[in-house]
């Protein structure tokens, strides 16, 4: 069963260090997995350990009609999941329309919104 999730862009920082305004959130529904993977990027790195894997379609209906979810998330983004603010890295697949976005979801950052 689908569970909604918030998407909310992050802007980033201003020049004296200072976090600036989030941008405006977006409520998706996807499926919501244990994050009880590891991944290991590189063979020196550190091993990562997510909290949720979201799987969400390759496209959505917003207001203005059908748009790719990609083009919703920035590259830096927090994802609220079951009132657990988290960070998030997206990985998208598509093969010839037919796909979806894959978003690895850590709540040990101590991100807000």
């Amino acid at each position: 069963m689908s569970e909604a999730v918030v998407i909310t862009p992050r802007s980033g920082i201003d020049a004296n260090d200072d976090p600036l305004p989030a941008g405006d959130p977006v409520t998706l529904r996807g499926l919501v997995a244990p994050g009880n993977t590891l991944i290991k990027p590189g063979a020196d790195s550190d091993l990562d350990v997510v909290d949720f894997i979201v799987y969400l379609p390759l496209m959505v209906s917003r207001p203005t009609g059908w748009v790719r979810t990609s083009t919703l998330l920035t590259e830096n983004f927090t994802i609220t999941i079951r009132d657990q603010v988290c960070v998030g890295r997206v990985k998208v697949w598509d093969e010839n329309g037919r796909g979806g976005v894959e978003i690895l979801a850590s709540a040990k950052s101590g991100a807000t919104p």
